[in-house]
């Protein structure tokens, strides 16, 4: 499972630097072929983020994360992110405590080195660096049957 920070979804619907390996890794959640989730702070910050009309953003950030698993934000998430010393961003902090409630081996990020002091209990990848390693274990998958 990965999870995907707000600005990977945010490269796509902004059109942003980057935009097209972001959405290539979303289009990998879309069609099942990676598990993929965000944390419940994802949506408001995505929605906020818009500065679009009300049912135009509501309707982009619905289409952005549909089939992602949405991660509740709970007090015990909420309480790790404030206790923890590693980052001083606390919405970095939440991501990294959705992505262990939801079990990922991946953060999927544009901003690697917020997440530096994590890099020993998940991965912290760009979207070209995961996809890179999807298409590799992939290929190696197919080679050995």
């Amino acid at each position: 499972m990965i999870l995907v920070d707000v600005n990977v979804i945010e490269d796509t619907l902004e059109k942003r630097k980057g935009w097209k390996q972001s959405l290539a890794v979303l289009t990998l959640a879309r069609q099942r072929r990676v598990a993929g989730a965000i944390s419940a702070l994802t949506v408001p910050i995505l929605y906020f983020l818009q500065h679009k009309p009300d049912d135009i953003a509501r309707v982009n950030v619905q289409v952005a994360i549909k089939t992602l698993v949405i991660v509740d934000l709970t007090a015990t998430i909420i309480a790790a992110a404030f206790a923890e010393q590693r980052t001083n961003d606390f919405e970095d902090a939440i991501q990294f405590y959705s992505a262990k409630e939801a079990g990922a081996d991946i953060i999927v990020t544009r901003n690697k080195r917020h997440f530096r002091g994590f890099e020993k209990e998940i991965q912290v990848q760009s979207p070209e660096e995961f996809l890179k390693e999807w298409r590799r274990n992939r290929s190696a998958s197919v080679g050995a049957r």
